[in-house]
């Protein structure tokens, strides 16, 4: 096996990688869990974290 076959099955590993983490973020599955991060950063009260213990 030489260098040229490791280079074109990494490229290949990569590549399936690739598409399972596609996969992995556009299931609908995750849909909820990636509104309600998305919906988080909106809903922020904005107080830092020192100012909520004072109060």
């Amino acid at each position: 096996m030489d260098i040229n076959w490791v280079r074109s099955l990494f490229t290949v590993w990569v590549f399936i990688s690739f598409m399972l983490v596609l996969y992995v973020v556009l299931n609908k599955r995750n849909k909820r869990n990636y509104d309600a991060a998305a919906n988080s950063i909106m809903e922020d009260n904005d107080i830092p974290d020192n100012e909520k213990n004072d109060r």
